[in-house]
């Protein structure tokens, strides 16, 4: 049996593991691929973003000592302002599987821009466990109990999926890309505010919504203006839908209310996204 390189601790009642990044498992198909591109752009611009992105998911705060040499690579050319683990609930959550295999279930994307950001090493992370499920019988079991508790997210950009169509490792360039999904990142506090707590998914939910109602198109993405325009008309679709609208056929799916739609868009935060120095003029100048 394979078994992932990891160990473990327990910090305020919080079961912790360093792991390398390589050993992490997807529990979903795709990531929104721009919000990474987005957070590269932003870890170039201003380096101390990379270090402080590293040591919230660490549960150590922000980075209290760095240089133009730091690298995630290296973990004695930084460091955190507080221990790793200070902070149990800003560390990316996880479980462990029947076969000792460790899979992501928040984080997604923060953990494909660290990789991105030092791709020439495989960087070793901190992952909360919220389920240690090596006890189950089969990895048939595992997968039926994740989709129970809602722990795994099996539609991709071409539809439905199954367990093992899930990539290998998280990574921008090994999982598909959810354009809907990117959208919903620039959109959050402007056409939805997320709810505390929040339910798991939250954005491929409302992501599967805007997809039923709109197509986004190559054209769509391909300059500033243009992408400020689908972020226009995605907030306004969002908005004035019905609050007890599904974001799924299925009747039992969260409704957009449940997953905080706003009243009305916040035109001034998506005005800032389009400015000289906003998200997207960031995003696309990268």
């Amino acid at each position: 049996m394979l078994m992932a390189t990891w160990s473990g601790a327990t910090f305020a009642n919080a079961t912790l593991i360093t792991v390398k990044a390589s050993a992490i498992h997807p529990t979903q198909p795709a990531i929104g691929k721009a919000e990474v591109a987005y957070d590269l752009a932003h870890y170039r611009q201003k380096s101390r973003a990379l270090f402080d992105d590293f040591c919230k998911g660490e549960g150590a705060g922000k980075v209290a000592d760095f240089s133009d040499s730091s690298t995630l690579a290296t973990a004695t050319s930084f460091r955190c302002a507080k221990p790793a683990g200070t902070h149990p609930d800003t560390v990316k959550s996880a479980v462990i599987a029947p076969d000792g295999q460790v899979y992501l279930t928040d984080g997604h994307h923060s953990v494909s821009a660290l990789r991105a950001s030092t791709p020439d090493s495989d960087i070793t992370l901190s992952l909360r466990i919220t389920d240690d499920l090596r006890h189950l019988p089969s990895m048939a079991v595992f997968w039926d109990y994740m989709q129970q508790h809602h722990l795994v997210w099996l539609e991709g950009p071409a539809g439905k999926i199954a367990p093992l169509e899930l990539p290998s490792q998280v990574g921008i360039d090994v999982m598909q890309d959810d354009p809907y999904r990117s959208v919903l990142y620039f959109l959050r506090g402007i056409a939805y505010e997320r709810p505390e707590p929040s339910p798991p998914f939250l954005e491929f939910y409302l992501g599967a919504w805007l997809k039923s109602q709109m197509v986004i198109t190559p054209a769509d993405t391909a300059t500033q203006q243009a992408y400020f325009a689908l972020l226009q008309k995605a907030a306004q679709l969002l908005i004035q839908a019905s609050p007890q609208t599904h974001t799924l056929p299925d009747s039992a799916s969260p409704t957009l209310s449940q997953l905080g739609q706003l009243s009305e868009v916040n035109h001034k935060k998506l005005d800032k996204l389009n400015n000289p120095d906003g998200k997207l003029a960031l995003l696309f100048r990268s």
